[in-house]
Parts: structure tokens; C-alpha cells; sequence
């Protein structure tokens, strides 16, 4: 089980999900091989169809930085990003797990 998160709170343009979702699982496919990586998830709002959240579990916080660090990260985050009116990106590590 990883010991750090990286979450980030997605709000996209109207009519751009399944444009999103493609460029998220595209940049997820290069996620995966990087060092440290274990898991990630892309939620949808069940309120709200342009509100996706997307939570990366990470072995450590090393890693997690050495995976936003590389010049690809941008390269293919960014489509993602154009797609949306708002995006805020944190952080976390495990405090308490049972």
C-alpha cells in the first residue's frame, strides 16, 4: 500500500468529457511506468457530469515528485488541462490506515 496520494479536483468545459477522459487515460498509460506509481482512479461527480476527481496512490512522496518532475508530465497533463474551466491539484500522505 502506497503511502502518498496526489489528487486532483478537475472541472471541465461543457461537452468535454469523453474528450477528457481519453487525454486523462493517455497520460495515465505513461503514469504507470514510472517508479513508485501503484494506483489511480478518475471519479465522476454524480451531481455534477463536468466534475471529475482523480486520486494517484504513490509508494512515496520521492517518487511522486521525481513523476511531476518529469518533462513528460506536462507534455501530457496539459491536454487534460485545456479541457477544463478549473483545476486544483494537492498532495497528501497516509496519516492513519487500518
Amino acid at each position: 500500500m502506497g503511502t502518498c496520494f496526489s489528487t486532483t479536483d478537475w472541472h471541465l468545459k461543457d461537452g468535454q468529457e469523453e474528450a477528457f477522459a481519453d487525454h486523462w487515460t493517455a497520460f495515465l498509460k505513461w503514469t504507470r511506468t514510472q517508479d513508485g506509481f501503484e494506483s489511480a482512479r478518475l471519479v465522476a461527480d454524480e451531481a455534477d457530469p463536468h466534475h471529475f476527481l482523480s486520486v494517484g496512490e504513490w509508494r512515496d512522496s520521492t517518487s511522486r515528485q521525481a513523476w511531476s518532475d518529469e518533462p513528460r508530465f506536462l507534455e501530457l497533463c496539459m491536454p487534460c488541462v485545456g479541457l477544463c474551466d478549473d483545476v486544483q491539484s494537492s498532495q497528501y500522505e497516509v496519516r492513519v490506515a487500518f
